[in-house]
């Protein structure tokens, strides 16, 4: 009977459990991320009304809400893009008062063609007491995230229907992450768009801290113990190198110092993988340039240097648009490229008349840091690694 009775006791408890359990897992938010509606093709300069111009560069370590106003508002509703006083209580109340919200900005170009149009815009904030360097104001009249192919076809070359502007981009507002990537578009004469702007902010800024928090970048390759040195390991570091570029030049070893690296091996007559490799590489470099991304250096090293002369090298590189500025196609002595990237960078480099086109190479890019380690190894075919090397480039800077 005892036994019974304990057996029982155990069931309605163990259930009980489990319904806790089950409940809790239940009872945890599930995060999804935010879409996105498309990307910054080149940064761009805009002049606000003091007269300062401003890069957007300088905006890349913010969120950025970028709309559309007119002097008029609110007096004139008809002529207004969206509703100031809402916008004000439900975003430039959050942004300026809300510790959480301290890297994010609201860039605001007028749509008024008035001779006196940057007075006016003073006018404007003092009247409607505006006073924060977080909502900026300016009289350009287009910016380029708005040029995109959204769901709903591009905003810039719409007409609004509803209000009769002549843009239906004025009556917007798009959320812009700190990668350069449209994550939001809000029509914000709405007050229910307005209301899901600061939601929305709030899951870009979980996002990032989730992503910062739950990936560190190792060092890789072989460690030793130095007992001279802080931390008490001495990292495989990249060899001296001394080789010749894509415009004639010798390139050393030390244009890697105190610079981030992004690597990889091929040749120009490669017949597979290093197209698909040298077009994702340019990726990676216009997505550099795009997001104001200085101190990183590319370099390509030939596994066939016999072939690959410099002037081979510089066509093979204007054939894909390649800015020599911080990306070097590199050929030398074939037996030291070799041992470079065996060594070095520890990936396979050698001659084999089975591989297609008689060479047998890595796929990957190698990502160094500024202390010539390795850091990272990505498939270099592979298109969805472009968003991530860029990210832990970033990491590393």
């Amino acid at each position: 009977m005892k036994k019974k009775g304990f057996i029982v006791l155990s069931l309605i408890f163990g259930t009980f459990a489990i319904l806790t359990l089950s409940l809790k897992k239940c009872s945890e938010p599930v995060f999804i991320p935010q879409p996105n509606f498309g990307q910054l093709g080149s940064p761009f300069e805009f002049t606000d009304y003091k007269g300062d111009t401003i890069s957007s560069c300088s905006l890349n370590d913010n969120i950025v809400l970028y709309n559309f106003l007119s002097v008029d508002c609110p007096n004139d509703f008809e002529k207004c893009p969206f509703r100031l006083e809402w916008f004000k209580i439900k975003i430039y109340t959050e942004l300026v008062g809300n510790l959480g919200f301290k890297d994010v900005k609201v860039v605001t170009s007028f749509i008024d063609t008035i001779s006196d149009i940057n007075d006016r815009i003073s006018e404007f904030r003092k009247y409607n007491e505006i006073d924060s360097d977080k909502w900026i104001m300016t009289s350009n009249s287009y910016f380029p995230y708005f040029d995109q192919d959204f769901l709903r076809g591009n905003p810039w070359e719409k007409k609004d229907t509803l209000f009769g502007f002549e843009r239906e981009a004025y009556l917007m507002t798009l959320l812009v992450d700190k990668n350069q990537q449209i994550r939001g578009k809000y029509f914000t004469y709405n007050f229910g768009e307005i209301r899901r702007i600061t939601k929305e902010i709030s899951l870009l800024i979980r996002e990032e801290i989730q992503n910062d928090s739950t990936y560190s970048m190792p060092v890789l390759g072989n460690k030793d113990f130095d007992p001279s040195i802080p931390g008490d390991t001495a990292y495989h570091e990249i060899p001296f190198w001394s080789f010749i570029n894509q415009k004639g030049d010798t390139v050393t070893g030390e244009i890697m110092s105190n610079k981030v690296c992004l690597v990889d091996f091929f040749f120009t007559h490669c017949p597979t993988i290093c197209p698909i490799m040298t077009f994702n590489m340019k990726k990676i470099q216009s997505k550099l340039e795009n997001e104001c991304i200085d101190d990183v250096e590319l370099i390509s090293y030939t596994v066939d240097p016999d072939r690959d002369s410099v002037e081979r090298l510089r066509e093979y590189a204007n054939s894909y648009d390649v800015n020599f500025d911080n990306w070097n196609l590199l050929t030398g002595d074939q037996k030291i490229i070799y041992e470079l990237g065996v060594n070095g960078y520890l990936v396979p480099n050698q001659e084999d008349a089975l591989a297609p086109g008689g060479f047998l190479h890595s796929e990957k890019m190698i990502l160094i840091d500024q202390q010539q380690r390795i850091r990272g190894y990505y498939d270099g075919t592979d298109e969805k690694n472009i968003s991530k090397i860029v990210k832990d480039i970033k990491k590393l800077l």
